[in-house]
């Protein structure tokens, strides 16, 4: 929920070491290692329903350990203005969680003998530049074929975005205009997230095929995975699918005090047409056939246990074949996120605790992030907190006086709480910049990490200690 009349570094990213990874790394030992069913399905639906009172949520979640579903919930709107309830069963435009049947299906193609994964693309594109010769399927697959990624220069979530992407031959276009770029780097040199190089795999994949991408995915993906509730954006016909949204200009009040979505102030976003091939974000689905899909990638007939180790096999920056596989919790993790105006979806897999998580949301800034991690941290039995609601109050500059200075944190690094005339900012030494908002004297709420920034008062009424609270633990400074 970005509220632009604050400064940029309100939201700007945390870097290591105060991420949620290594954080939950440092508290596993001294935590429960999996929290119990019936108290996972409670605490979700606990939170879940706090940020949907809020009006920060909108969407579904399905939580699951191996073959046992333990949650299963729906919240908010799939249509706000014809009330239409979001349900487990809704449908949903899932974005590049996509690509990973894109991956998967020219695995399949390279295990009938249709193609290799070391062919230049060329062999498969009509067209094709002289510099694009040397790229590889499989470098495609990995994002490390150079090509640069269209959504970049268009700026997701943007005006120049979305007039541009609601044009019926957008995605032709966009493939029209990849030919005339130079590359990013020497394919196979460097990894860079690129849409377009899973729209031309798209285009390899069909030419392979022999037929059209949609059918072939469908016919060897879909129908025999079980997915019967998904499709082809454009071409298999939806049900039940769930409008996108985005929220207009709140203000700090409505945010952390809470808003109802039946406010007035949800703007539907349009649909995109996302003309096939379209290999980075063709897939709309459901809960449930989302949960099959996770299942099949333990190993079995579909996706044999082979193809797994190969899919899940870290390349460049810890990409696999459409999936990112790194750490969390000290724990392995699968993870894809996907991201289209109005619409947002993580799907999350611990391998090690047979966990699956999956989380749709059909509203573009909604707090997907701080939502993964807070349930990822109830799933696996770590620290975690509710989401942060409360009334902003103004303080006087004598309140804010007293809470200005240098305080330092437990591993020597320093922490500066100025004022830069708009609001009360906290920079720690090399990590963040932080801007807070005041919920009391002593409380503010700090939208970079979705946590509180609480100050304690010594004697004279000055500040002693700052406690960072977020990703459910303390990080506390003290003068």
């Amino acid at each position: 929920m970005v509220n632009h009349r604050w400064p940029r570094y309100v939201y700007e990213r945390m870097r290591p070491p105060y991420t949620l990874q290594l954080l939950g790394a440092a508290i596993l030992l001294a935590a429960p290692a999996f929290g119990q069913s019936a108290d996972i399905a409670l605490k979700a639906d606990q939170y879940l329903s706090v940020r949907a009172e809020m009006g920060n949520f909108t969407g579904a979640v399905l939580i699951a350990k191996g073959d046992r579903i333990l949650f299963r919930k729906g919240y908010g709107y799939a249509d706000i203005e014809k009330r239409i309830p979001f349900t487990p069963d809704t449908q949903h435009e899932v974005a590049s969680v996509s690509k990973m049947f894109t991956a998967i299906a020219a695995l399949k193609l390279r295990d009938k003998g249709k193609l290799n994964l070391s062919d230049s693309i060329c062999l498969y594109l009509d067209d094709c530049p002289e510099i694009w010769k040397p790229i590889t399927i499989d470098q495609l697959i990995h994002h490390t074929s150079g090509i640069p990624d269209y959504e970049d220069p268009l700026e997701l979530g943007s005006a120049k975005y979305d007039s541009f992407m609601v044009k019926p031959g957008a995605m032709a276009q966009i493939v029209a205009d990849a030919r005339k770029k130079p590359l990013d780097f020497p394919p196979g040199t460097k990894f860079s997230y690129s849409n377009t190089a899973y729209n031309l795999l798209s285009y390899v994949v069909q030419k392979a095929a022999g037929r059209p991408f949609a059918e072939y995915v469908t016919s060897t993906l879909l129908k025999p995975a079980g997915m019967s509730h998904s499709g082809v954006i454009g071409v298999t016909k939806p049900t039940s699918l769930a409008s996108g949204y985005t929220w207009g200009d709140l203000g700090w009040d409505k945010i952390v005090g809470g808003v109802s979505l039946t406010d007035g102030h949800m703007q539907r976003v349009p649909d995109l047409p996302l003309t096939q091939p379209d290999g980075d974000a063709w897939l709309f689905t459901t809960l449930d056939d989302l949960y099959r899909w996770s299942r099949i990638m333990d190993g079995g007939a579909l996706v044999s246990p082979s193809e797994v180790a190969e899919v899940f096999k870290p390349e460049l920056d810890g990409y696999g074949a459409g999936w990112f596989t790194g750490t969390a919790f000290e724990r392995l993790r699968y993870r894809h996120t996907g991201g289209l105006p109005g619409r947002l979806t993580d799907f999350v897999k611990f391998p090690a605790d047979s966990v699956t998580i999956i989380i749709f949301i059909n509203a573009d800034r909604g707090r997907a992030s701080s939502v993964t991690r807070d349930l990822s941290s109830i799933v696996l039995g770590q620290p975690y907190d509710m989401p942060v609601r409360g009334t902003v109050v103004k303080l006087t500059p004598a309140q804010t006086s007293v809470l200005l200075g240098e305080y330092r944190m437990a591993d020597g690094k320093l922490m500066t709480v100025s004022d830069d005339g708009t609001m009360i900012v906290a920079k720690l030494e090399g990590r963040y910049t932080a801007g807070l908002i005041p919920l009391s004297p002593t409380e503010f709420y700090m939208p970079l990490g979705d946590g509180r920034a609480i100050f304690t008062l010594d004697g004279k009424g000055k500040a002693s200690a700052l406690n960072m609270r977020y990703s459910g633990l303390d990080h506390i400074a003290t003068r």
